[in-house]
């Protein structure tokens, strides 16, 4: 045992030295590297050359290659340039494409036209005897910034070799170079070789293919190009590729014709059509979203999609009848009819949640029947079936109701129910800013403050934002009125604007003139009374609110807001395009920080190429 024990502890320090030795030899070898970094970054390149000349010399070192390399030519020491590249590429054969793109690119910096050409003359005999060596090549011209000869090395391993697949390399190199319908070749004949790459594809035309320029001739070149693959019986990918193509431009119809002729040839993705309708839906079109939900609805019950498909269509419908102008009470009634009859379908059903919510909202905002609203939220409370998540946001509408009957203190434990039902997740964060907002309407500004102070930390964006802002007002107004006169009086103007008692709402922002006429609140009464007069569709008296904001209160927090709703006022109503850029000029001028800074820019770019039109 004890002789074992010598020959290990002796085989021990053995290796101990010979990797201390080896540590000495490596370790110069790193350090004047790091020195000759060093000089390198302060672009002292002689000083680095001097550390880098044995690397340069003995070693395979790549960075000491390339830093080499960049001295040379920073230097304009050419000739070492193209030595030191010729030499490399004999000392690592393996990597010789990469050096050999280098000593072409020094030709072609110093303009020495005959040896550029039978430099790559001689890269093109190499691949033409090894077509697989055009990967490498093409990558390195590509990398050097060459895009035409990376192509013509491609086009050169193909002559020899067809079955070699450059589809992406090329497609990338025809986009580099605007070949837009080239690279769209590419995309085509990537994804019919390649099914796999379709996720790709749809990911690369995501970024090109947009709804803001329908007639783009490379996007319907695209779309040709697809269509009669498609009819001469290409692959099945090529289909959703188009209609991929169609959702980018917002070509929902053309999507869906598509899908539909899909359909019938059972080559459709399960689930696809309630997709597309929910895309739709989420861009407002809710007339052809509806009218998809209804044609999965019309392949039956036994269709796994129905159920998705019924929620979606009377959800579409409810929202087209609500965004029109001016919706007549018996189209909310012959939605309500049907909203009934599948709760009655639905009955013992999961889904049926989804639909007492919308029904209980027509009831209550659109017929003015809150006491059927109620009773059939409330009986949302004793459903078994119901998951913790429906009944805690019947719950919160049911909270709603109550405060938009003016019963404050009800609405509060109604919100709290909901809040505690799910007290972590996106709904329960949502009761409990309603909640806080409750009690801020009831006057309690200093139990609404403390909610809402908690709320700036939500994970909800929206919510936070929200918080934030109520948090400031009852913090910035409170300070400065010790009677809270002021606020209490704001706080029943937002409720009846909640409430929709519009012209009630007017008459306590109307006292803001009297009672309150140099008070810091005045451009938060001036924002609500230009909401509510837009809502009323006064658009003169909503424009004269905002004005006064920006000529008064230009400092205010408000400012941006006011200048926003301004400029969308000259869009949508007045039909001012010159009168909105200015006010979007002045937004991402004068309120850089603003959260509208950026879209205000876009919008007024997108106004200006109107105009140069």
């Amino acid at each position: 045992m004890n002789k074992f024990l010598h020959i290990i502890f002796f085989l021990f320090l053995y290796l101990s030295v010979d990797a201390q030795e080896l540590d000495r030899a490596v370790q110069p070898a790193n350090s004047d590297l790091q020195i000759a970094g060093q000089y390198f970054k302060q672009e002292e390149y002689l000083k680095a050359l001097d550390f880098l000349e044995d690397l340069l010399e003995n070693s395979r070192n790549i960075q000491a290659y390339e830093m080499g390399l960049t001295c040379y030519l920073a230097l304009e020491d050419y000739d070492n340039a193209i030595d030191l590249a010729k030499d490399w590429s004999k000392r690592i054969p393996g990597q010789k494409n990469r050096f050999d793109v280098d000593e072409l690119s020094v030709y072609l910096l110093t303009k020495e036209e005959r040896k550029a050409e039978r430099k790559f003359e001689n890269i093109l005999e190499l691949i033409t005897k090894q077509p697989n060596q055009a990967y490498f090549y093409g990558k390195a011209l590509q990398d050097k910034g060459y895009p035409k000869m990376a192509l013509q090395a491609y086009e050169e391993a193909l002559k020899k070799e067809s079955r070699l697949n450059f589809d992406y390399q090329m497609a990338q190199l025809y986009g580099e170079l605007g070949d837009i319908k080239k690279m769209y070749d590419n995309y085509i004949a990537m994804v019919e070789r390649t099914p796999g790459y379709l996720p790709t594809i749809k990911m690369f035309l995501a970024q090109g293919i947009s709804a803001d320029n329908p007639d783009d001739e490379n996007t319907l070149y695209l779309k040709e190009e697809l269509i009669k693959k498609i009819q001469a019986g290409g692959a099945p990918q090529l289909n959703e590729l188009l209609i991929h193509v169609f959702t980018q431009e917002n070509n929902f119809r053309g999507a869906f014709l598509q899908l539909k002729a899909l359909d019938r040839r059972n080559a459709i993705a399960p689930g696809q059509l309630n997709s597309l309708a929910k895309i739709a839906f989420n861009a407002e079109e809710y007339t052809l979203s509806a009218n998809i939900y209804q044609y999965v609805m019309e392949k039956g019950e036994a269709d796994g999609f129905y159920q998705g498909a019924v929620l979606g269509h009377l959800s579409a419908r409810k929202a087209e009848q609500s965004q029109k102008a001016e919706t007549e009470p018996k189209d909310w009634a012959n939605l309500a009819e049907d909203y009934e009859k599948y709760r009655r379908a639905f009955n013992g059903d999961p889904y049926q949640g989804e639909i007492i919510l919308g029904l209980a909202d027509i009831y209550a905002y659109r017929l003015n029947q809150q006491d059927t609203a109620a009773q059939i939220l409330q009986g949302m409370f004793t459903k078994g079936f119901l998951g913790s998540e429906d009944i805690a946001r019947g719950q919160i509408a049911y909270a709603d109701l109550l405060l938009y009957q003016g019963k404050r203190w009800d609405a509060i434990i109604y919100y709290r129910k909901a809040e505690k039902l799910l007290e972590r997740s996106p709904i329960g964060q949502e009761a409990k800013f309603k909640r806080a907002k409750a009690a801020y309407y009831v006057g309690d500004f200093q139990w609404s403050q403390g909610i809402f102070k908690i709320l700036k930390e939500s994970t909800s964006k929206l919510i936070a934002n929200d918080a934030m802002q109520y948090s400031l007002l009852i913090t910035d107004n409170m300070a400065l009125d010790s009677t809270t006169e002021a606020l209490e009086t704001y706080a029943k103007a937002d409720l009846l604007f909640y409430r929709e008692k519009l012209d009630s709402a007017l008459y306590y922002l109307a006292l803001f003139d009297v009672a309150f006429p140099e008070h810091p609140i005045l451009d938060e009464a001036l924002l609500m009374k230009g909401d509510i007069y837009f809502k009323q569709k006064n658009f003169a008296e909503a424009e004269r609110a905002w004005q006064k904001i920006v000529a008064d209160h230009s400092k205010e927090i408000l400012a941006d807001d006011a200048l926003y709703r301004l400029a969308n006022l000259q869009i949508n109503q007045f039909a001012n395009s010159e009168k909105a850029m200015e006010y979007f000029e002045k937004i991402f001028i004068e309120y850089s920080d603003s959260f509208y800074a950026a879209e205000a820019r876009n919008s007024y770019r997108n106004l200006r190429g109107d105009q140069l039109n």
